[in-house]
């Protein structure tokens, strides 16, 4: 018999620990090579980190709600000599023993405080769903019912967000904003069927290339320029914000893109994006309008310079060749990081960013 530590691995560019949300196996079992072991939530998502070696668990390091640093002993194998892991289980049990479920069902499992090994699920192959947790809550007592303050604790992603905002704050950052006039953007968008959201990422992208200081970082001792364009896309999820990135914006075409946002919106909503999805963005996108808003001052994203905003498109009255006409309209903003950029030097890219926007024949010839 060989004893192996387990440490906590890298999830990602950044992260330098993660909170434990529930154990997938006890002491003393048996598990297969890549079976999961743990969840583990990060600021960046909820992950199922696997065993690298086929062995018995001896101990588990840690307990649900802690937390753990990279690096740091997460599970004790013994090597040699283990049972048949691979037995099949009963009911809402993967054949390795684990509960089958989701990590946004496990989620919400232990922010309701039910036990995943006493439901039985109703999904695919016996998977718990998130009918399955909801009908296992009881029914709260009438005190609780009628209580006038609710104590809804803290996620560990809800306490990384908080903390990464507080440290964004500090960064001395300025936000300035331009009208669009939509009438161009409504009829490319016409023409290639896609939703304004694309149409901005990618004058956005072909903007950078003149204006190299929007896709660059502050280093302290030196202005970090990146020549790959991976924009931050700001997604609203059950579990909070989340910032999908999505890269090389610059090379591909607006119906790439178009397509790639609703991958990644998808993944950010299901948790199911990777860690490497979730980090090294070099500018940031927020469509404050997907939500009705007309505008907003969004907080930088970390590693990054400059945010756009863009607001909900309506009908505003505009002076159009000394003429006043109600066309479709957005507000467009831009946050950026002073220290990289100085207000002269924005507001020349925002200018250029909402020629650019209000050009039908140059949206054409953006990479098709």
């Amino acid at each position: 018999m060989a004893e192996r530590i387990f440490t906590m691995p890298d999830l990602g560019e950044g992260l330098e620990e993660g909170t434990l949300v529930s154990w997938l196996v006890a002491e003393g079992d048996d598990v297969a090579l890549n079976q999961p072991l743990v969840e583990v939530e990060t600021a960046k998502a909820a992950v199922e980190i696997p065993s690298p070696v086929a062995g018995r668990v001896t101990r588990l390091h840690g307990e649900p709600d802690g937390t753990v640093a990279v690096g740091a002993p997460l599970v004790t194998f013994e090597i040699g000599g283990t049972g048949d892991a691979d037995v099949p289980g009963d009911g809402g049990r993967d054949p390795r023993g684990a509960v089958a479920a989701t990590p946004v069902v496990r989620k919400l499992a232990k922010d309701l405080g039910v036990d995943l090994r006493v439901i039985r699920g109703t999904g695919p192959g016996g998977r718990v769903t998130a009918d399955d947790v909801q009908a296992a809550v009881g029914t709260p007592d009438a005190e609780a019912a009628d209580a006038a303050v609710t104590r809804m604790p803290v996620t560990a992603t809800r306490r990384t967000i908080a903390e990464n905002l507080e440290r964004q704050w500090s960064i001395p950052q300025v936000t300035t904003f331009r009208t669009v006039d939509c009438t161009a953007i409504e009829a490319f968008r016409g023409e290639v069927g896609v939703s304004p959201l694309p149409v901005v990422v990618a004058a956005l992208a072909s903007i950078v290339q003149a204006h190299p200081l929007m896709n660059a970082a502050w280093g302290g001792d030196a202005i970090l320029h990146s020549s790959a364009v991976d924009v931050g896309l700001a997604a609203d999820t059950d579990r909070g914000l989340v910032v999908p990135v999505l890269r090389d914006a610059a090379s591909r075409s607006v119906a790439e893109l178009a397509s790639e946002i609703r991958r990644l919106a998808d993944g950010a909503r299901a948790g199911g994006l990777s860690a490497a999805e979730l980090t090294g963005a070099t500018i940031a996108v927020s469509n404050t309008g997907s939500y009705g808003s007309e505008a907003g001052t969004p907080i930088l994203s970390p590693g990054t310079a400059v945010t756009i905003g863009f607001g909900v498109i309506a009908p505003r009255a505009l002076v159009v060749d000394a003429e006043i006409e109600v066309r479709p309209a957005a507000t467009v903003s831009m946050t950026f990081d002073h220290r990289v950029l100085d207000g002269a030097a924005a507001g020349r890219a925002l200018s250029d960013l909402v020629d650019l926007l209000q050009s039908t024949e140059r949206l054409r010839d953006l990479p098709g």
